[in-house]
């Protein structure tokens, strides 16, 4: 049976369906998405992005009596264990936010915005296990420099998340120093590569496209002096730490006797105008929404309108979406846990208060006295942090191998099935489908469910399981299971 266009806008460019929400039903619906998307609100960081950043002072102050308790050996003890007020902190704000990102993809009407910001996240990826800090600027990032850009040039959003203090403290930028600037002088400190090479390699050229050693080398000398003003985080340029000189970088020359911020930015637009670029972001795009193996007439269209339109994603995105190759062949693309999740928990319309992280309640008092920060101070009687992961949202993601903001490198998330179908996948992802059934399945017809959740994309023998299943859940589990679910 042919799947139609709505029922693959919503699988293979969504989240999956959800009771009560129309679903797409042409190209401009799905870009107009993408349009809303950039101006709705993201409901992380839970304080919102000015909140965040007004309350970055106050998450300094928290880690500076920490250090001071720490040194005159005042801190309080709990059986014998220190306890770590920052720590808590932060835990409880992370919690939050990780939850909040859950709910954002499961109740957002605009799912083909939420899945390019998954797309340009993992592309533009950091890590919050980087360092205390990372837990709060990492949704930062997400929220201020991917989500607003991702449907203006890619120029625009390639300097946004670069430039992002989370990636320059993520890619050890701010420890990069010019050797011969007046710094590198003083302290001896040196260049770090970090950021120069995942720049060239992973977020614009990519791998094996042309670029050499001397090229990476030379855009690290042109980064240094990148910088970020604590305890606000925000991006500065210092020139005593930048490399005196000019620097050629792909046949450029970038520097000077006075070194500049704009001469980054200049380096960065280059980057993102050249061709290997423009392929190689086409291409990865092809990769994560359709196929493994991407069709190059796809491609090939992409890059057309790349080029036509100065690297607007907008038209880079109409491109793939009416080509005709674009809507062949349900199921050439595995979930990944992210999206499988996300996809059950708008399929059984799960409340949003089930979303929502857990909270322990026995014995909780603040761990410490800043107003700025009441709402996350909260600990428990033995020293935790008071909120702890849902099982169904965040929870699920961390036992399938997939927890939020923590890419297992620069590169991000494997996107072929060879990490995806394992046996632990299988059985992990066969268990949270029975969890949401057994919760969430009450007056749910099985029958119903599947056609209303896979549509045409059902398979004559899933059909045949599902009506033979002993009980509701156990018929609600199988089509959560089902390798036409598990699959875009």
């Amino acid at each position: 049976m042919t799947t139609t266009f709505t029922t693959m806008a919503s699988i293979r460019f969504g989240y999956g369906r959800r009771p009560g929400e129309a679903a797409p039903e042409s190209v401009d619906a799905l870009l107009r998405q993408v349009e809303r998307g950039t101006r709705e609100t993201c409901l992380f960081p839970h304080e919102g992005m000015e909140g965040r950043r007004a309350r970055l002072p106050a998450y300094q102050k928290i880690l500076r009596a920490f250090y001071t308790a720490r040194d005159s050996n005042t801190l309080e003890k709990i059986d014998g264990v220190s306890v770590n007020p920052p720590n808590i902190v932060m835990a409880n704000t992370f919690q939050r936010d990780r939850h909040l990102k859950v709910r954002q993809a499961v109740l957002s009407p605009n799912a083909f915005f939420e899945r390019l910001a998954a797309f340009w996240c993992d592309h533009f990826s950091v890590d919050v296990r980087k360092g205390g800090v990372m837990r709060l600027l990492t949704p930062l990032q997400e929220a201020e420099a991917v989500r607003p850009n991702l449907a203006g040039r890619f120029a625009d959003l390639l300097k946004a998340a670069v430039l992002h203090p989370a990636m320059l403290i993520y890619l050890d930028q701010h420890r990069s120093v010019g050797p011969k600037s007046s710094e590198g002088r003083k302290s001896g400190r040196g260049l770090n590569e970090n950021l120069a090479r995942e720049l060239i390699e992973l977020h614009t050229m990519g791998a094996g496209s042309g670029y050499s050693q001397k090229d990476v080398r030379s855009a690290a000398y042109v980064l240094t002096g990148l910088w970020f003003r604590a305890p606000l985080y925000e991006t500065a340029f210092r020139p005593r730490a930048a490399e005196p000189g000019t620097y050629r970088v792909l046949g450029r020359a970038y520097g000077g006797k006075l070194r500049q911020i704009e001469q980054i930015h200049d380096m960065l637009d280059d980057l993102a105008a050249r061709e290997e670029t423009c392929r190689h972001i086409c291409r990865k795009l092809v990769v994560h929404f359709i196929a493994d193996d991407p069709p190059e007439a796809v491609v090939a269209a992409m890059v057309s309108a790349w080029k036509r339109s100065d690297g607007h994603l907008l038209a880079v995105y109409q491109a793939m979406l009416e080509h005709p190759r674009s809507w062949e062949e349900h199921g050439r693309k595995v979930r990944q846990p992210f999206d499988f999740v996300v996809a059950a928990l708008r399929a059984l319309n799960v409340p949003v208060a089930e979303l929502e992280p857990k909270k322990r309640t026995k014995g909780v008092r603040p761990v410490a006295d800043v107003a700025a920060l009441e709402d996350v101070t909260m600990m428990t009687a033995d020293g935790k942090a008071a909120l702890v992961t849902n099982p169904l949202t965040a929870g699920a993601l961390d036992l399938l191998g997939q927890p939020l903001w923590t890419p297992p490198s620069p590169a991000g998330w494997e996107e072929g099935p060879i990490a995806w179908i394992t046996a632990s996948q299988i059985t992990g992802r066969i268990a949270f489908a029975q969890r949401l059934a057994t919760q969430f399945g009450s007056g749910i017809d099985p029958r119903t469910f599947l056609k209303d959740t896979m549509a045409e994309t059902a398979r004559a023998d899933t059909i045949e399981i599902i009506s033979r299943a002993p009980n509701r859940e156990v018929a609600l589990a199988m089509v959560l299971a089902s390798p036409e679910f598990n699959h875009r």
